[in-house]
């Protein structure tokens, strides 16, 4: 329908009543009525308000209805009654078959778009489980969502325990267990089957099978969760797949599964195109409605409107924009129109942003617009700053969000308009990346809580030709698993990952191919492993602090060297050139970690390493003793060059042939980029360390242990996985502290192991709010 058309006032009547009758008929099914309701809520409020009460029956939304007024409402709340009869609750058509799906089948797939609700049913799940679940995300960017949401799921029932990695803590205590994890941290599961009663398994976003590296992952996880929990339910949840049936026909889950693809939607759009100083209506779902005779002016800056009327605006900006700071000045007015956040809630978490990256006053561009009520969001930002910079944008206190397409995975927060700046959105294929930017814009206008009216938002672009054909676009997944798909090129690493795989030779302690664990267990390797130790240990304690900085430049280089060679002996390969780098940088940080080093405290050692510190400070006593002129020290800083990092890889990567560009690119310090480091280190520890080279670490000193009884073998396990090797310390990282928690409840603790911690009454004295948070789920009155 032309926005021309739907603008007119005369029209809004005979529109109203054509569309209530095509969803009464057909249901919520075409974009096109949805985007028409948006019109008629936006330029005719009074016409739909007629008829408002009708189309949230009409939509299946019955947990925001009022009690019918008309026969149609009447009819429909039967429907609604008889929902709530069996959930005990009003949930929505769409959400109450899913459900049925889902107790009815051991495997249900089901696809349905951003509206349609799963968050309330994931409550209802969760709620009516008896047993243990495990929610597999396929990003970090999503385990912070998913921790907020379940954390009020369960808020009041201190027996279910939620927790971001997989472990069997607190038993006596709980009744069961909640995990949230991507699929290479689900793998922890696998490790003590015996020790979890796993009843539900829900994969979240399960189109990243498609993906050609991660789904090989995804892949593996799904068939070898299915050997050792064949009798739990599992769930695929896909957003705007059109056969989802495929997820099961690849794994052989059909005979005893069911998939259904949900089209309906509740949720409104109204469709804009920047042009110039205009903002001009579009209709993506006319033909050539992108031509000029299809658009009409809005009139006004609905964005500038959002912002100081108290709206919310989610932008979506290329990682590379956002590092470049680029966003600044191409959305500078808008920027300008938010006021400060003086909200003692907001100003809370600004402050434990600000304390968990280590920033001084004003040097985080990351904390000086939350300041402002502008947030910065995507995955390379810490995980735990990302769960409050989630909590500070549901809470009301951004008026602007610029975010990359972590988003697009699924990250439930909702906004009045959706910007994108670009349509260049990552993906493997096309159908990948219509399906991330359908995703993108499902955010705008979500539903909201219980209100009884009809939601829309903005979606806002600056090329509405190209934005069509791309939404234009089917998406559907394959019906064969990357693993089995032997036209996929890959390296020899990766090939050696999908065989193992294929022939079930996969390590379950170690996560790693048989063939890897068994070329690091050669015992031909051994005396490096005691010549490695022994440069490592001063006795039985790993030495850390001054005394591992003391260490001669030729023993750090040799720790490293040997380090190398062993990931290498795991490979079954040299090294290329860029690997090496990347490898010799990730180490460093390995040992920090494995020191104890809090996220910030790394951060704050990398800083004074890349920024010469030594140096400045050098030449400030210069300075201080009238060496050096006030002109001479101002020029020497001005000209202090960064020194190089390489850009974190996920290793292994062959193709890295040459050492990556440094993430600082060739900046002097007045230029460094604080918020870079804070990001670039987060991808370290987690994406290089974490995920590339902790497994085969563990393995082999593990496995060292093993043959030699070494304990400092053992010990540097525990060092790798937690950066302590003291029992109280691993038990708190276990219960899900940090290193920056530790510091202050340690004392608190009378005991802690696997059945629970009990606290010493001293525990009240601790006011801090987030860490009293946390420290509720474990008090028990």
């Amino acid at each position: 329908m032309n926005p021309r058309t739907l603008i007119e006032p005369n029209q809004a009547p005979r529109i109203l009543r054509e569309v209530l009758s095509r969803i009464h008929t057909d249901g919520p099914i075409e974009q096109s009525d949805l985007e028409a309701l948006a019109y008629l809520k936006h330029f005719h409020p009074g016409c739909l308000k007629t008829k408002e009460d009708t189309l949230l029956y009409l939509l299946g939304l019955f947990y925001k209805v009022e009690e019918p007024a008309d026969v149609v409402s009447l009819a429909y709340s039967t429907f609604r009654e008889a929902i709530k009869d069996d959930a005990n609750e009003y949930l929505t058509p769409i959400q109450a078959n899913i459900r049925s799906g889902i107790h009815s089948n051991i495997y249900y797939s089901f696809s349905a778009p951003t509206s349609s609700g799963k968050s309330h049913l994931l409550r209802k799940l969760i709620l009516e489980e008896d047993g243990d679940i495990l929610i597999v995300v396929p990003s970090r960017a999503l385990i912070a969502e998913f921790l907020v949401e379940v954390y009020e799921i369960v808020n009041d029932r201190k027996d279910i325990l939620v927790l971001q990695f997989i472990d069997r803590i607190n038993i006596t205590r709980t009744t069961r267990s909640i995990f949230i994890v991507t699929p290479e941290r689900a793998t922890e599961a696998l490790k003590n089957p015996d020790f979890y009663k796993i009843s539900l398994v829900i994969y979240d976003e399960s189109q990243i099978s498609e993906d050609t590296s991660r789904g090989v992952n995804f892949d593996s996880l799904v068939r070898r969760i299915e050997r050792f929990y064949p009798t739990a339910r599992k769930v695929f949840s896909h957003p705007f797949i059109e056969n989802p049936e495929a997820q099961l026909k690849k794994h052989d889950f059909s005979e005893n599964g069911a998939a259904l693809a949900y089209k309906q939607s509740t949720v409104g759009k109204l469709y804009l195109e920047k042009s110039g100083d205009e903002f001009l209506c579009f209709s993506p779902f006319i033909e050539n409605g992108h031509y000029k005779k299809n658009k009409v002016a809005l009139g006004y800056d609905p964005i500038e409107s959002l912002i100081r009327s108290g709206g919310s605006v989610l932008i979506y900006a290329s990682k590379t924009a956002i590092y470049k700071k680029e966003y600044l000045e191409a959305f500078r007015p808008y920027i300008d129109l938010c006021s400060k956040v003086d909200d003692e809630d907001g100003l809370e978490i600004i402050e434990r942003i600000r304390f968990l990256i280590g920033a001084a006053e004003g040097q985080s561009d990351l904390v000086n617009l939350l300041e402002a009520g502008i947030a910065i969001h995507h995955g390379s930002v810490p995980l735990s700053v990302r769960v409050l910079i989630e909590k500070f944008i549901s809470s009301g206190h951004a008026r602007i969000c610029f975010s990359t397409s972590t988003l697009a995975q699924g990250v439930n927060m909702p906004f009045d308009a959706i910007w994108l700046q670009n349509l260049r959105i990552q993906g493997s294929s096309n159908e990948d990346r219509a399906l991330s930017l359908k995703n993108i814009i499902g955010r705008a206008g979500r539903s909201q809580g219980n209100s009884s009216s009809f939601d829309y938002g903005l979606v806002v672009v600056n090329n509405s030709k190209s934005f069509s054909e791309k939404l234009g676009i089917r998406s559907q997944i394959s019906a064969i698993s990357v693993v089995d798909d032997d036209t996929i090129e890959r390296s020899q690493d990766e090939q050696e990952v999908v065989d193992a795989i294929k022939a079930n030779e996969i390590d379950d302690t170690y996560n790693l191919p048989k063939v890897r664990v068994a070329r690091i267990s050669d015992p031909a390797g051994d005396e490096l492993y005691g010549i490695l130790l022994g440069m490592l240990f001063n006795g039985s304690k790993l030495i850390t602090g001054d005394a591992y900085r003391r260490l001669p430049v030729a023993v750090r280089e040799a720790i490293k060297s040997i380090l190398r060679h062993l990931y290498e002996n795991s490979l079954n390969r040299e090294l290329e050139t860029g690997e090496s780098t990347v490898l010799s940088h990730a180490i460093t940080m390995l040992l920090w970690h494995a020191q104890g080093k809090a996220f910030r405290e790394v951060v704050a050692l990398r800083y004074q390493y890349l920024t010469k510190a030594p140096e400045r400070r050098e030449a400030r006593r210069k300075l201080q003793r009238e060496e050096i002129s006030q002109e001479e020290y101002t020029l020497l800083i001005a000209n202090t060059e960064v020194r190089y990092s390489a850009i974190p890889h996920t290793l292994p990567d062959a193709s890295l042939k040459k050492s990556p560009p440094s993430s600082f690119g060739y900046s002097k310090f007045p230029d460094f980029n604080y918020d870079l480091l804070v990001y670039d280190t987060y991808d370290y520890l987690d994406r290089v360390i974490g995920f590339s080279l902790s497994d085969v670490f563990c393995a082999a000193f593990g496995t060292y242990f093993e043959r030699s009884g070494d304990p400092r073998a053992a010990s540097l396990v525990n060092y790798i996985k937690y950066g302590t090797d003291e029992d109280d310390e691993i038990w708190l990282l276990r219960y899900g502290f940090s290193f920056e928690d530790i510091g202050d409840i340690k004392a608190h603790v009378a005991s802690i192991n696997e059945d629970g911690i009990v606290f010493h009454p001293s525990i009240k004295e601790i006011t801090d709010v987030y860490l009293v948070e946390k420290l509720e789920r474990y008090i028990y009155d």
